[in-house]
């Protein structure tokens, strides 16, 4: 399962922000856990949580 899956199986995100995410993944060529917290839906802790 990949990080964005993970973040929405939790709760911790959306259908809607991860597929906005992986757009902007796209243009910026970040990881995609970075352009999670940059657009601002979830904090780093959370990211970093969800992979534990």
């Amino acid at each position: 399962m990949q990080v964005g899956e993970i973040l929405v199986s939790k709760g911790i995100i959306n259908a809607d922000q991860l597929k906005k995410a992986l757009e902007e993944q796209v243009k910026s060529g970040n990881r995609i856990g970075d352009v999670i917290v940059q657009l601002g839906f979830a904090s780093k802790d959370q990211v970093e949580g969800a992979l534990k």
